[in-house]
């Protein structure tokens, strides 16, 4: 049995830059946010993601679902955006001592830039599950790719996510990631969230935008630290 990831609206706060026009308020309705923590080893996880937790049964894992759903502009909020970054910054209270993101799902995610009428992206999100499909018309080519998701930051305490629209392909819809958390034993293990969006206006131009996220979504705790850590040689 699955359990949907709860999106929640999200404000997004304007850059204010000199010459920023008087109305460039915060916008709502254009972006929505949700996550999910779940076992390393929780039914759907990827088998290399398994394969790695089960080689290493000394450390502890958590798996990080997230997703950012943009929405198409209305009239009340203009601009169609152009690219979007979702970072996380692992931290515990020693500053010396951080989680790493040893696997980030995707490391690149793509949509065929030459395909034909019909050709379509379809995403299925729910807790334990982030299935992504491409739908095709029979006998259209798959064309050149372009990535639309881009992942950074594999086996450091700093993953990040870049979203970018393409020429046919606008940014709107739901977009999930995820990542395999290496956790540090014995104290609390946070990710803070940032989201950042650039968002083009006919009559603005480009505009950069931060998004006000709550204080659940600012800051997962992933472990707390209940945990104590192997006195060295304990281990198996």
């Amino acid at each position: 049995m699955t359990t949907e990831i709860q999106l929640h609206d999200i404000a997004l706060v304007p850059e204010r830059t000199l010459g920023s026009p008087a109305d460039d308020g915060l916008l709502h309705g254009r972006l929505t946010f949700g996550w999910d923590l779940l076992p390393a080893d929780h039914e759907g996880a990827p088998a290399d993601w398994l394969a790695h937790v089960r080689a290493t049964p000394e450390r502890e894992f958590r798996r990080l679902l997230l997703v950012c759903s943009f929405r198409p502009e209305t009239p009340q909020a203009r601009g169609a955006f152009r690219h979007a970054s979702l970072a996380l910054a692992l931290t515990t209270p020693d500053p010396a001592r951080r989680p790493v993101a040893r696997l980030i799902d995707p490391g690149e995610r793509t949509r065929p830039v030459a395909a034909g009428p019909g050709t379509g992206l379809s995403f299925t999100v729910a807790t334990g599950l982030v299935d992504l499909g491409v739908e095709r018309q029979p006998g259209v080519g798959p064309g050149r790719e372009e990535w639309i998701v881009r992942g950074h930051g594999a086996s450091q305490p700093d993953p990040q996510w870049e979203f970018r629209r393409l020429r046919r392909l606008p940014l709107v819809g739901d977009h999930p990631v995820a990542a395999l958390v290496e956790l540090v034993p014995g104290l609390v293990n946070t990710a803070e969230v940032l989201v950042a969006a650039e968002l083009e206006h006919r009559s603005w131009g480009i505009r950069r935008y931060r998004a006000r996220l709550g204080p659940t979504s600012r800051g997962i705790t992933l472990s707390n630290g209940d945990r104590q850590p192997q006195p060295p040689g304990d281990a198996d």
